[in-house]
C-alpha cells in the first residue's frame, strides 16, 4: 500500500474515534439506591439516593454529607425517574443502582405496577439487590449514614454480600430471579428483609458517621415470601438460612447442643462451620401424592467444643457427625413445613424439579402446584462429614477437668 494512503487512514481514524454518547462525570449523578414507598397523593413515592463525588475522593472530600435524596410522587416509577431534576441539578445515572428498598406496604399490594419498567429499560443492570423494608419507609433506608461506608446503599450491598458469605442469611434476589420466579408456575419469589436498629432520625446525620456506636443501623431481618408479586409472609434469619441449605448456597455455622442426658450437660454446645455442602431437590408422586426430597450433602470442620466428649475418640467424631445431620434435618423439616402451612406457597422450586424430572405431570398439576405443594410428604436427608477438629483434638476444658480432678 502507498504511504500515502496510509497516512491517510490513520488521519482518518483519529478524527473519526470517539464516544457519540459519551457524558462527563462532572454533568451527571450516579444514583446509588432507589426507594419506593405507597404515595400520599399518587400511587408511588419515590426516593433516589445520588453519590456526591466529591465526598468520594481523599484530596477533594470535606466531611460533608456523601450522598444527597430526593423524593416525589407519581403513578410510575419511568414517569418519575425522568422527572427527577425537578430538584436535582444533573442528570441521573441508574446503571449503577446497588439496592431497590421497597416498603412492605408496596410489597404487600404488589410489585407489577413497576417491576416492567425496570425490566424493559435499558437505564437498569441485573446487579442490584431486591430488599423488603419494615417499620420504617423505604426512604429512611438510603439516609442511614455508616463510617466506613459513606453511601447507604452500597454498604447495604456490601453488607448483604459479606453476611451471605460468612454465615448465609440473605437470598441475593436480584431483578432478573425475582421476575424468573413469578413467571414460573413451580416456584414462587422471595427477597431479603431489612429493619433499622436505633434512631432512625439521629441515623441520617453526618454525626452518625463519625460515632463510635452509629445512632442508626440498617440490619439484615430475614427474607418475605411473595405469591406471586404480593407478600405473603416473614421468615426469620435462622429460617432463611435454613431456606437457603436447600438452594445450594450455603456457607454458614452452627450452634449445636451436644445431646449428652446429664443435668451438667445440658447447655453444652458444638460450634461446627459448614466448609461445603451440595443440594439437590427431587419431586415425584406416590399414590396420588406428591413426594418432595432435598438431599444435602457437606463437609464441617469444629470451630469450638464443650462437650464431655473425648473427640480423639473416632466413635464420639461419628457421634458429632450425627448431631450435625439431625440438627440439619430438623431445621430444613420445620422451615419447609411452616411454608406448607401457613403460606401455601413453593418457594423453594419443587415445581421446577418435578417440571424437570417428570414433565408430563407437571403439565397436569402446574396450574394448582401451589396446592399441590401444601399435601406434599417431605423427607430430608442430610449426609455432613466432619473433615476436622480446628487446629488442635483435645480443649483445653478437658484439661482444666483432670486438673479439678
Amino acid at each position: 500500500m502507498n504511504k500515502k494512503w496510509i497516512y491517510l487512514f490513520l488521519i482518518l481514524s483519529f478524527f473519526m474515534t470517539g464516544c457519540w454518547d459519551r457524558e462527563e462525570l462532572d454533568e451527571i449523578s450516579i444514583v446509588s439506591g432507589i426507594a419506593v414507598d405507597p404515595g400520599e397523593e399518587k400511587k408511588y413515592r419515590m426516593t433516589v439516593e445520588a453519590i456526591i463525588s466529591s465526598e468520594f475522593g481523599k484530596q477533594s472530600a470535606q466531611g460533608n454529607a456523601p450522598v444527597v435524596t430526593y423524593t416525589m410522587e407519581g403513578n410510575s416509577l419511568s414517569e418519575l425517574s425522568n422527572k427527577m431534576n425537578k430538584g436535582l441539578t444533573r442528570k441521573l445515572v441508574f446503571s449503577h443502582t446497588r439496592v431497590l428498598y421497597i416498603s412492605e406496604e408496596v410489597a404487600r399490594k404488589g410489585l407489577f405496577g413497576f417491576l416492567d419498567f425496570l425490566d424493559r429499560s435499558g437505564q437498569f443492570r441485573n446487579d442490584f439487590n431486591i430488599m423488603i423494608t419494615k417499620g420504617n419507609p423505604a426512604s429512611d433506608f438510603t439516609k442511614i449514614t455508616y463510617p466506613t461506608q459513606k453511601s447507604p446503599s452500597l454498604k447495604v450491598n456490601t453488607q448483604a454480600e459479606t453476611f451471605t458469605d460468612e454465615w448465609g442469611g440473605d437470598p441475593n434476589v436480584k431483578l432478573y430471579d425475582f421476575i424468573s420466579s413469578i413467571i414460573s408456575k413451580g416456584k414462587n419469589p422471595v427477597a431479603a428483609s431489612l429493619v433499622i436498629k436505633g434512631n432512625a432520625e439521629a441515623g441520617k446525620t453526618v454525626e452518625n458517621n463519625k460515632a463510635l456506636d452509629p445512632e442508626a443501623l440498617v440490619v439484615m431481618d430475614g427474607m418475605v415470601v411473595f405469591d406471586e408479586d404480593k407478600m405473603v409472609g416473614s421468615l426469620s434469619l435462622e429460617e432463611t438460612r435454613n431456606y437457603l441449605w436447600t438452594q445450594d448456597l450455603i456457607q454458614t455455622s452452627l450452634s449445636i447442643p451436644c445431646g449428652e442426658d446429664s443435668e451438667e450437660a445440658k447447655d453444652y454446645f458444638l460450634d461446627a462451620r459448614i466448609t461445603m455442602s451440595k443440594s439437590s431437590l427431587e419431586t415425584n408422586y406416590k399414590n396420588g401424592f406428591p413426594h418432595i426430597k432435598v438431599n444435602i450433602n457437606g463437609e464441617a470442620r469444629i470451630q469450638g467444643l464443650h462437650c464431655p466428649k473425648d473427640i480423639t475418640k473416632l466413635d464420639v467424631f461419628t457421634d458429632y457427625e450425627d448431631l450435625i445431620e439431625k440438627h440439619i434435618e430438623k431445621e430444613i423439616n420445620s422451615l419447609i413445613t411452616k411454608v406448607q402451612e401457613e403460606y401455601g406457597v413453593d418457594i423453594f422450586g419443587f415445581g421446577e424439579a418435578l417440571n424437570r424430572q417428570h414433565h408430563k405431570k407437571f403439565l397436569e398439576v402446574q396450574d394448582r402446584w401451589d396446592k399441590e405443594f401444601t399435601k406434599a410428604e417431605l423427607d430430608v436427608y442430610v449426609d455432613m462429614h466432619l473433615m476436622r477438629s480446628g487446629i488442635k483434638n483435645k480443649s483445653f476444658n478437658e484439661d482444666i477437668e483432670e486438673k479439678e480432678e
